[in-house]
């Protein structure tokens, strides 16, 4: 018994053929994919636009007033990151030049905010609660002045917008939902 072995010859031009009518299946698929969800979107966002125009015409002078305040809160809170990272800036432009670390400890402004008080002067020679006064001079000693001026900054100005946009949210919704 002969049993010839017929292996099929891999045909690469078939796979070949193959490979380019997948991928200009693939091309077509997608072509129309983002031709849908461009329509999509342009439909939404024009029921969005006129929905926030609709919402803005119906706005009272309180809510101006509260987006206001808000906002300024905010920009405080981008004002004490900036001053913060401006004098990290400065401390680290000195460090290139000079090679040594400028320290802007929080005890500076503790000094000079506080001096000649009886604050100052319990934080100098404390003659009761000694732990409270240790515990303080280490914190202001380690923090420096620009990680204490940059965290309450950024979170400030996080939290604002966080309110205003759930504010702006809120009020879009309620304003859209008003039958007027």
């Amino acid at each position: 018994m002969n049993i010839e072995n017929h292996q099929e010859q891999f045909n690469h031009k078939d796979w070949l053929a193959q490979l380019y009518h997948f991928m200009e299946t693939g091309r077509q698929f997608f072509n129309e994919l983002f031709k849908g969800l461009k329509a999509l979107s342009q439909k939404g966002l024009s029921e969005a636009w006129r929905d926030i125009r609709s919402a803005v015409s119906r706005l009272t002078p309180q809510d101006f007033i509260f987006t206001a305040l808000i906002t300024v809160t905010g920009m405080f809170g981008v004002i004490i990151f900036m001053i913060g990272l401006g004098l990290f800036s400065y401390q680290a432009m000195l460090w290139l030049q000079d090679g040594t670390w400028t320290e802007f400890p929080l005890f500076v402004v503790f000094n000079f905010l506080f001096e000649n008080t009886a604050l100052h002067q319990w934080m100098l020679h404390p003659e009761s609660w000694l732990g409270l006064q240790k515990l303080f001079s280490w914190f202001l000693e380690s923090i420096p002045l620009s990680v204490a001026l940059m965290i309450p900054g950024v979170s400030i100005a996080l939290f604002m917008a966080g309110i205003l946009m759930v504010a702006l949210t809120y009020r879009f919704y309620q304003l859209r939902n008003r039958n007027d």
